[in-house]
């Protein structure tokens, strides 16, 4: 086997664009990152679709669509029911590159990078990302004991925080996003000063929280941008960004000799206007129904839920334990009045629903429990559907939605029957769907308030060392990055992978040349077994950094 020229930095910026960074450059606040970028290959580099954290790191890692690792969103649906669960690592269904590195002899460090926990088994050392409840959760770092070793170099260690929603918040907001940058920061030093290792690659997310809930603050062209906000917040704000870049700074100087550097953004980032109910839009426009007094039966559902929760029970599991007893059909009729999501829709009577990024699922009967929608009418109303939606307009009359796809046309592989069926493709980038877990709000535009900032498709690209051609380039897909790693390092390449190794960023005299071999078939060897309080946990995180409503 053909041995790596030399070990490879990755960096992840969160949520990084061009569009931001540039007139920070301008300003002087990123000295790092202008350089490298001066001296360095770069572009912009499309996510995938739509423009999701989840699907579009585990499309980084992996080298693949989501038809082929299987990940479209932070939750999936239960079967047989329209109950959801947060998703884990052991939902990626396709080797990532630091398991082939692992198997290749090469050793891997990943820190904080999403869809790793629980840590799947590598060569090396991993610490998981925003999905890990906490510390203590088992599977936070692998090997399990380096989790001691990494409590006495980071008593303090941050995994994430919550966004924030107002004023009052936003001076802790700030130093919450500080204490992550001042303990990852240590821990990368270490990593990088006392572990050997072929691969280290890091995430930092600072970038995506800011710009999620402060857009509007440091935006002067956002609708909604308060001039007295700028003045008295801009410079912390500023602050957090001048930090990030001095992490950047100490990674390029403690990179191993002659070792390359490679940046990434999952998606990028702009202005956010509306907050878009799409279930709401649904029930306006009759694809949807409600059950009588569902508002009443709703907190009914609350109030079971509560009650379950404090007595340590998992519905899920319930439901789990009464089929196993053969008690499955007397259950399922009432299953999903435990869900929040399920509690006051008519599903006998709703022909499609959202629950996911810029996704509709039909209630097709055979597949769904409550099916409404015959098979044979299934073509006609995704039809309907996309001539519905392609007539959105925003309060202002503005057309909101510019392409609908099915599932598809969007992407192939063995893994494409767990997408929606129906995709939003292409759309204002200023607005945000929302999925409600039942509780629909009466409108379907809300203004984005706090939440003034919104993924958009074109990430960052950006490639710095002995083997890179400076100079822009065009055409990369998020996909490319997994191939243009191992390129870079001189492995093969996977013959299965989606994206392709972006040799025109390696300098001709570095005779970097692409080797493939036959890819080896992944089998998922484990489920997550989580309980309802890890469930719990995890859905309350991604309530806080704004993913579900």
């Amino acid at each position: 086997m053909t041995a790596p020229r030399n070990r490879a930095v990755v960096i992840g910026l969160d949520g990084a664009t061009w569009d931001l960074l540039d007139g920070f450059f301008g300003e002087g606040v990123l000295p790092n990152l202008e350089r490298l970028r001066r001296e360095g290959a770069w572009g912009k580099l499309r996510s995938v679709v739509p423009p999701m954290t989840a699907t579009a790191w585990t499309s980084s890692f992996t080298g693949k669509g989501p038809g082929k690792h299987g990940i479209y969103d932070w939750t999936e649906p239960v079967g047989g029911s329209y109950l959801y669960r947060p998703i884990d690592s052991t939902k990626v269904q396709a080797r990532t590159v630091f398991e082939q590195l692992s198997a290749n002899g090469q050793r891997v460090c990943t820190v904080n990078l999403p869809l790793t926990w629980p840590a799947r088994p590598i060569n090396g050392i991993a610490v998981g990302d925003m999905l890990t409840p906490s510390k203590e959760t088992a599977g936070f770092t692998h090997p399990p004991s380096f989790k001691a070793e990494l409590d006495r170099w980071v008593p303090d260690y941050q995994i994430d925080t919550h966004l924030c929603e107002e004023e009052a918040d936003l001076l802790p907001f700030l130093s919450r996003l500080r204490a992550m940058l001042e303990g990852r920061g240590e821990l990368v030093r270490r990593l990088m000063e006392q572990e050997s290792w072929d691969l280290l690659w890091v995430v930092w997310v600072e970038m995506d929280r800011m710009q999620h809930c402060v857009w509007h603050i440091f935006d002067r062209s956002h609708p909604y941008h308060d001039a007295a906000l700028a003045e008295r917040y801009r410079e912390p704000i500023l602050d957090i960004y001048r930090l990030l870049d001095t992490r950047v700074g100490e990674m390029m100087e403690r990179r191993p000799a002659g070792s390359n550097l490679f940046f990434l953004s999952d998606h990028g980032f702009g202005p956010c206007r509306y907050k878009v109910f799409l279930n709401t839009w649904l029930a306006q426009e009759g694809f949807l129904r409600f059950k009588e007094g569902g508002h009443q039966g709703r907190q009914r559902v609350q109030r079971l839920r509560g009650w379950l929760d404090r007595a340590g029970l998992d519905t899920r599991r319930i439901i789990g334990t009464a089929k196993k007893m053969g008690l499955g059909n007397l259950l399922a009729r009432n299953s999903d009045s435990l869900s929040r999501f399920a509690a006051d829709i008519d599903w006998e009577n709703t022909q499609a629903f959202c629950h996911g990024t810029n996704a509709i699922r039909i209630n097709l009967r055979g597949r769904e429990r409550q099916g409404s929608v015959d098979p044979s009418d299934y073509d006609r109303l995704l039809r309907r559907l996309k001539e519905r939606l392609l007539e959105m307009r925003d309060p202002e009359g503005n057309a909101v939605i510019q392409k609908v796809q099915t599932r598809g046309e969007l992407y192939s592989g063995p893994f494409v029957e767990g997408a929606a069926d129906l995709l939003i493709s292409d759309h204002d980038d200023s607005v945000w769907f929302y999925y409600s877990e039942g509780e629909v709000p009466e409108e379907v535009f809300e203004h984005s308030g706090w939440s003034s900032g919104n993924h958009k498709p074109d990430g960052i690209f950006l490639a710095w060392g002995p083997d890179i051609r400076p100079g822009e380039f065009q055409g990369a897909h998020i996909n490319d990055f997994t191939p243009t790693i191992l390129a870079g390092l001189g492995l093969p390449i996977p013959d299965d992978v989606d994206g392709r190794p972006l040799i025109e960023i390696f300098d001709r005299r570095s005779k970097i040349r692409p080797l493939y071999q036959e890819a080896t078939i992944y089998e998922s060897k484990s489920d997550n077994g989580h309980s309802s309080a890890t469930d719990a946990a995890i859905t309350e995180r991604l309530r806080g950094l704004g993913y579900l409503q």
